[in-house]
C-alpha cells in the first residue's frame, strides 16, 4: 500500500539524524471544505497517523467542517513532538468516518525536523 514518502531522506540519513538529535517534530495540516448545501457541522471523524516504527500510531478526532461562506476552508494543524525519535517521520494516515462524502478534504504533510 502507498505510504508517505520523503524525498532525499534515505534510511541511512534518518539513522544519522537520530543519532545526533534529541527531539523530532512534524506538522500535518488537515483542510476541508463542506458542500454548499450543508449548513450543519459534519460529524467528527477519527484519524490515525502511523509512526515510522510502524509499531505505534497516534490517534485524534477531527471536528466536522462548517460552511462560513462560499469558499470557506477549515484548517486543523496537528503538531507532533517526541523524544522517541523512531516515531517520526509519519509513514501513513487513515481517516475513519461514517461514509459521509459531502465535503472535500486533504492533508499537507510537513517536513520532519530533528534537533
Amino acid at each position: 500500500p502507498p505510504q508517505l514518502e520523503y524525498a532525499g531522506a534515505s534510511p541511512v540519513q534518518l539513522r544519522f539524524l537520530r543519532l545526533h538529535s534529541r527531539l523530532a517534530t512534524q506538522e500535518v495540516s488537515y483542510s476541508c471544505r463542506p458542500a454548499p448545501e450543508q449548513g450543519q457541522p459534519q460529524p467528527e471523524k477519527e484519524i490515525r497517523f502511523l509512526a515510522d516504527s510502524r509499531e505505534q500510531s497516534y490517534a485524534a478526532s477531527l471536528q466536522g467542517c462548517v460552511l462560513d461562506n462560499e469558499s470557506s476552508i477549515t484548517d486543523t494543524i496537528f503538531q507532533f513532538a517526541t523524544e522517541e525519535l523512531s516515531l517520526l517521520p509519519l509513514r501513513d494516515l487513515a481517516v475513519f468516518h461514517n461514509g459521509d462524502t459531502s465535503h472535500q478534504f486533504g492533508f499537507t504533510v510537513g517536513p520532519v525536523c530533528f534537533s
